[in-house]
């Protein structure tokens, strides 16, 4: 049963802390309405500035609230502008401005979760960069790994439509995910949901085969730094699967069958663009990679789906790939949920526009 939220309108002042000791963050995790729907996000602690406070005020009332100890305001490190939006080009349904500021904790305080906050936690600094994964933390994150601008923007694009549960396999929805956070180098979360698909029983080589796959949409840097994430969780690399044909065999026939009738005028395209270019897509693209066994070519095709919305590659690439997934089979609620599982690390926006695609196909 969906918790309800709605979202605020309007403008709010919002005071948060920044408490850093030892090489660790101190975060809470709550609620944030996110299209009607309570979602759970790691944050500073902090909150809206009431009427008559002054912004330190408030900062030191929401500490005590949220966390139980008392905050020693310290110098304002930054001043976020922010806009909540639906979707790309609406008009906005809230704004804020967050003033971050550095706080310090005394050494003998012991923080503890306050009634509306379920959990406080110390993290170090590296995971807590990776935690903070929603779109509008984007600038403390960017400030946190060195950018001391103290001014930033963002929208907050709440581009997620509900998907059918059942619409993606929850299978092939941990290969998504993992393929995705590899695309856009997230590291942290290729290792977790590499965790976590392991513990659900997905097959170590199936994992590894979404993590090559990358390999033709975003390079090889970042197959092999997700490659390099995901091996201690993995073991040992699997061995022996490879096309069942050689490449120059293999790759026009997974071509043929993923863009069926337009084949011929897709490769034509290619190699208007550059013969090399037509030749290397078919030879290694798909007849090194995608023809590899391990995976369906309709898996292949949503994951391909999946990791072209998270790099932002919403042209005619990602309409053919959707194209194709509907081609051989794919519902497009299964396409929506290929869409649907981009990261928010991905960037604000990328789901909205992908499912703009999707409308097209």
């Amino acid at each position: 049963m969906r918790e309800i939220l709605p979202d605020p309108s309007g403008h709010r002042d919002v005071a948060l802390g920044l408490a850093r000791d030892a090489g660790r963050v101190l975060l809470v995790w709550n609620a944030r309405s996110a299209q009607g729907t309570s979602r759970r996000f790691w944050d500073l602690p902090g909150g809206t500035v009431e009427p008559g406070e002054s912004v330190a005020e408030a900062l030191r009332r929401e500490w005590r609230e949220e966390v139980g100890v008392e905050a020693d305001v310290g110098p304002l490190l930054l001043v976020v502008d922010g806009r909540k939006r639906n979707e790309v080009a609406a008009p906005p349904l809230y704004t804020w401005r967050a003033f971050v500021f550095d706080v310090g904790v005394a050494v003998d305080a012991a923080p503890r979760a306050g009634p509306e906050i379920e959990r406080v936690e110390w993290v170090a600094e590296a995971d807590a960069l990776l935690q903070m994964d929603a779109p509008y933390q984007a600038p403390v994150v960017a400030w946190l790994r060195g950018d001391r601008t103290p001014y930033a923007s963002v929208d907050w694009i709440e581009d997620e439509a509900p998907a059918d549960p059942a619409a993606l396999p929850p299978e092939l929805r941990r290969l998504a995910i993992v393929a995705a956070a590899a695309a856009i180098g997230d590291l942290g979360l290729v290792a977790r949901e590499c965790r976590a698909a392991l513990a659900a029983g997905v097959a170590p080589a199936r994992l590894e085969e979404a993590l090559l796959q990358v390999v033709p949409y975003s390079g090889f840097p970042r197959a092999l730094t997700a490659m390099g994430a995901a091996r201690p969780v993995l073991g040992a690399a699997s061995l022996g699967l490879e096309p069942d044909a050689s490449p120059s065999t293999a790759g026009p026939r997974q071509f043929r069958a993923v863009y069926a009738e337009a084949a011929e005028r897709v490769e034509r395209g290619l190699s208007v663009l550059h013969p090399e270019l037509a030749r290397w897509t078919l030879e290694f693209a798909y007849g090194r990679v995608l023809a590899r066994p391990g995976l369906s070519t309709l898996e292949r095709e949503l994951l391909a789906v999946t990791i072209l919305s998270s790099l932002g590659t919403v042209g005619d690439p990602l309409l053919g790939h959707v194209r194709a997934a509907l081609r051989l089979g794919a519902s497009r609620d299964a396409v929506a949920g290929a869409v649907a599982v981009v990261p928010p690390s991905a960037g604000a926006g990328r789901r909205a526009a992908a499912r703009a695609v999707l409308a097209r196909a």
